[in-house]
């Protein structure tokens, strides 16, 4: 075939061929200890450089992009055979460097790894992120004072403002934001009209961009709030192999990087005993992450929140740890730690089980009542403020342990006034 890439014709051609004169190099000298990953990556490197150059090349001689895309196919494996024909595809074991698990907050988010963090809506997580990056943003202890690194942090948060929300919670957990960088779009080409365009950032399409911004900015934390808003358009996060085909390539990047990278993911509503389904979308979301952490509602305290442990691959379980949410002088929320919380795991899956005070308080006030009330009215009857409430109200709602009937109006299960309604309807 005309122009064919053949690396054995004549030197001229050897030398600009995709893998160049280093395909005849005597490798029997290169020390045994040279022939692992950053070689094999090199080769690799110089193996797509003749690639680019024979494409111009055949595309400048008229040849069609549906040949081009042909021919290499046809060529690949004789090139990836020459390069390769002296040395092992893979790598033996004993060439690998033996190196300790690094953590950026210990035996919980590890740092080259994938961790993730679940949770219902409204427990917390985000703020917990933020708090989490405000401590590896000042290098000052975790809450539970494990030693903490000190680095840079991207932000991949496209359903927060950062003017109004992230800044202010970040300064509030006492964090630096000068080592926060934003990562909510990228840089796009329209090649029809010759200009160029942000558009959202997306797990399938841009980890190429991820890797250059965390080698860019030294980060040593990503965060990525919320998983769903972020998989991408074609991705199926309820499909295993959808769900492997972007956390593999992820899993890499971190590891290539040495960069923590925090996944925030919402719970499902199907139930199930084991914590590990519970998350929403595929098993192999929580299979990908080394670590798997929890926030969820302290059985006994309405107020309170549990920081759990749910998954580790690489150390035993950490403790669990209690924190409540507070807000400073200009109504910014942030973590008030309150140590370790000795609640099982298996405890937090079912948190209506013992009812705290404030929910046994707005069942009493909605059975005693002789109708439905809104919240201002169950406000007034159990001393509540209004604004927690309302929170109070929704996961009890959620939890099938109140009914919400119109308006804004609440009523007990099996309430009297549910059965009158139910008899004037159908008459």
């Amino acid at each position: 075939m005309e122009n064919q890439p053949n690396s054995t014709s004549s030197s001229n051609q050897k030398e600009s061929t995709p893998q160049g004169s280093s395909v005849n190099a005597n490798l029997s000298n290169i020390p045994r200890t040279l022939l692992n990953k950053e070689w094999r990556a090199r080769q690799i490197y110089e193996l797509n450089t003749g690639i680019t150059v024979w494409e111009d090349l055949w595309r400048r001689s008229g040849v069609t992009e549906r040949e081009i895309e042909l021919r290499f196919k046809e060529y690949f494996d004789k090139w990836k055979f020459e390069i390769f024909e002296k040395v092992p595809t893979g790598v033996t074991l004993s060439e690998v460097e033996t190196k300790p698990i690094q953590w950026l907050w210990r035996r919980r988010i590890p740092l080259g790894k994938i961790t993730l963090l679940d949770g219902d809506p409204g427990m917390g997580k985000s703020l917990l992120a933020i708090t989490i990056a405000a401590c590896a943003s000042t290098g000052r202890p975790m809450p539970d004072g494990k030693l903490n690194w000190q680095g840079n942090i991207i932000f991949i948060a496209p359903e927060d403002g950062a003017e109004d929300t992230i800044k202010p919670r970040m300064e509030a957990a006492g964090g630096d934001p000068s080592r926060v960088f934003l990562l909510n779009t990228v840089l796009c080409i329209d090649e029809k009209n010759r200009s160029t365009y942000e558009r959202p950032f997306s797990l399938s399409r841009d980890l190429k961009d991820l890797e250059m911004e965390i080698n860019r900015t030294y980060a040593i934390l990503v965060i990525i709030d919320p998983l769903t808003a972020l998989l991408g358009r074609n991705i199926d996060s309820s499909r295993d192999q959808d769900v492997r085909e972007v956390f593999t390539p992820l899993a890499q990047v971190a590891e290539r990087t040495g960069c923590a990278i925090l996944v925030i993911r919402h719970l499902s509503k199907r139930g199930s005993d084991n914590m590990l389904y519970r998350g929403a979308g595929s098993i192999g979301i929580i299979a990908a992450a080394r670590t798997g952490l929890l926030v969820a509602q302290d059985p006994d305290d309405e107020q309170k929140r549990v920081f759990a442990t749910i998954k580790s691959n690489l150390s035993k379980m950490a403790p669990n740890l209690s924190f409540q949410i507070v807000e400073n002088e200009r109504g910014v929320p942030y973590i008030q730690w309150l140590g370790e919380n000795h609640h099982t795991n298996s405890t937090l899956l079912h948190p209506g089980t013992n009812l705290s005070f404030e929910r046994q308080e707005i069942l009493g006030a909605l059975k005693d009542a002789t109708g439905p009330l809104d919240t201002k009215e169950i406000s007034e009857l159990t001393g509540l403020k209004y604004a927690s409430l309302r929170s109070i109200l929704f996961r009890m709602q959620e939890a099938k342990e109140i009914v919400r009937l119109y308006r804004g109006k609440y009523t007990s299960p099996n309430h009297p006034s549910i059965t009158l309604r139910s008899t004037l309807t159908r008459g």
